[in-house]
This record gives C-alpha cells, structure tokens and sequence, in this order.
C-alpha cells in the first residue's frame, strides 16, 4: 500500500478522487530530508488474497537495504457502512510478508492503514516500530514523511480500544464493574483462561519519540461540597531526549451510586508541549457536571461519596488520588 492513492480518502470520501492524494512513496521520495536516500519500491502482495509470488524479490532487496518500511492494512471498502467483519486479522498474506521480512534481521518499521481496530498481535511482535496511519486524506504522503524523517514528533491518542482477539469484543475503556472481579487466589470470577482481559492498545494510548513521567496527581483539598470547583493537578515532565507534545487525560470513578457507573469516564484532557527535560504542573478543574448522572428517576444530579480521579497518558492507569463529596 506504500505507492496506493486510492485508499487514502477512505470509505466517506464522497467526491474526492485517489488521483488527487500523495502516496507514502511519493511523500518519502521528495521530503527535503531525502537527499542521499535511494529508495527501492516493490509490490510485496495484494491487500486481499494468496499469492506469495513477489515474496522472493522482496525478500531479496530487504536484504540489501538498511530499513525496512512496510505499509500493510485494508482497503478503504473494508470499512465504512455496510463492511462489518468477524476476523479483525489482516487480510491476505499481509503478516506472511511481515513475518518473512523481520526474518531478514533488518529494522520493520510497519505503517497502517485501516479503517477499525484490528488485531495486531502478530505485527507488534514483529515490527520495530507501528505508525498507525487511519485513513490520512490528500496529504497522507507529506504528513507520514514528517513523522517518519523526525521533522514532527508525534502525540495523538487511540480513540478506541484495539482488542487482543475477536472474542473480547465489546472491549471499552469505561465497562461497567463485574460482580466477579479477577483475583489470583479464585478460579471463579470474570477472566480468559488463555488471554488477559485488557486490551492489546487501551483507549487513549500512544506512543511519541520523547516519554512522560507522571506525578501522583493532588487535590487542593481532599472533601468537597457538591457545588465547588475541584482542582487537579500533577507534575509532567519529558525525560527523553527531544521536545514533544502529551496528551494528559483525566478521568473518574464514582465509587459508591445508586446505578451502576463505569470503572472509569475521560471527563478531561490536555495537549502539553514540553522541551526535553521539561516540567510543568497540569491543572483540571472539575465542577457539579463532571461528577453527575442521571438517576432511576432519570434526574441529573451528584451523589454525595467518594470519587478516584486519574491523571495519566492513557485509560489504562492506576495513578490516581481519592476525593470525597458531601452534600
């Protein structure tokens, strides 16, 4: 799919046309960083199907190179209205190629075009690196080349959880809690006998050239009347070697209510800019909104109790600080 321009606008393209997008190769071959970079392009396989037949030759001049950019996915008719599937594996001989290539020994960096969550497994087990690519439009070409060069560092966040099977699917970040939760001293609660619960990449994660620390988040106090503002915050710093963006989510539990509510709820977020070796202090503010439901009686209100509020780079964290709620 590197040299591929029909995909790019997807299945909701409604008028736009394939002839007018840049493809992966062409946005590689005239990115200012290109000089001195040769480029060799070959069709490893079709999106859909079996045949191995290009394999050898692409095998042959993997071998012969430094890095390895494989762009694998579906086409843009896989997805869209009327396009459900019951294997969110990819299609055809895609992994073939995949795992045929990391056999070579070279650098796998895997770019991915897709319209849904697939099931990855294989590929992060063989992929150095995963640029997960959706569906990018006239200018995917350009805009992949910026990341793949290191001239822009990327910061966006899963919108969605990507499962490690089909069969954990419905699989989402804000679940209502089991009556059964997992325990390593009890056979009977809810859990796969082969596979963990969580999924292969939880809702709001991604990954950037730098990384973050997170502290413990603090509240200015540790009870609040229903009707005043709550103040969150915690310490973020880039300790990695070059300047980025982070995405810093909070979400909460209500821990006692008379429904149901869901294990967690993004109430907020944040985009931080910090230069390498950067601290900054993040501060949400939650009001009466954030912590209401509505009730049997289908009246939006906040019950008085206690509330864990998380702060961290993704849905699946445990960095969090209680508060309690009074009338």
């Amino acid at each position: 799919m590197s040299d591929d321009k029909n995909n790019l606008i997807g299945a909701w393209s409604a008028s736009g046309e394939g002839r007018h997008c840049v493809s992966l190769y062409e946005g590689l071959r005239s990115h200012q960083g290109a000089n001195g970079i040769v480029f060799e392009h070959i069709k490893g396989c079709d999106i859909e199907g079996s045949d191995k037949s290009q394999f050898e030759a692409v095998i042959k001049k993997a071998k012969e190179s430094d890095l390895i950019i494989l762009s694998i996915g579906e086409h843009k008719d896989m997805s869209g209205e009327a396009a459900s599937k019951t294997m969110l594996r990819l299609p055809g001989v895609q992994e073939d190629l995949l795992k045929a290539l990391k056999a070579t020994g070279k650098p796998v960096v895997v770019i991915l075009m897709n319209g849904r969550p697939l099931v990855l497994n294989d590929v992060q087990e063989n992929a150095d690196a995963i640029l997960e690519a959706w569906w990018l439009g006239t200018q995917a070409g350009n805009a992949l080349a910026d990341i793949i060069y290191g001239d822009y560092n990327p910061s966006a966040k899963l919108p969605m959880s990507f499962p490690r099977h089909e069969g954990q699917i419905p699989i989402y970040y804000n679940s209502k809690n089991t009556g059964r939760p997992i325990k390593s001293d009890s056979k009977y609660n809810s859990k796969y006998l082969d596979m963990p619960n969580t999924p292969l990449y939880p809702f709001g994660f991604g990954l950037s050239y730098t990384s973050f620390e997170y502290s413990v988040p603090k509240s200015d106090k540790l009870s609040y009347g229903a009707d005043e503002t709550i103040n969150i915050s915690i310490t973020l710093k880039n300790t990695g070697s070059y300047d980025g963006a982070e995405v810093v989510q909070l979400y909460i539990r209500d821990l006692v209510s008379s429904v149901t509510r869901p294990v967690k709820e993004l109430k907020s977020f944040q985009k931080v800019m910090l230069k390498k070796g950067e601290s900054k202090e993040v501060i949400f503010k939650l009001t009466k909104k954030d912590l209401s439901f509505y009730n049997q009686k289908m009246e939006w209100i906040v019950e008085p109790g206690e509330f864990n509020i998380f702060v961290a780079g993704s849905s699946e964290t445990s960095n969090s600080i209680k508060i309690n709620v009074t009338k």
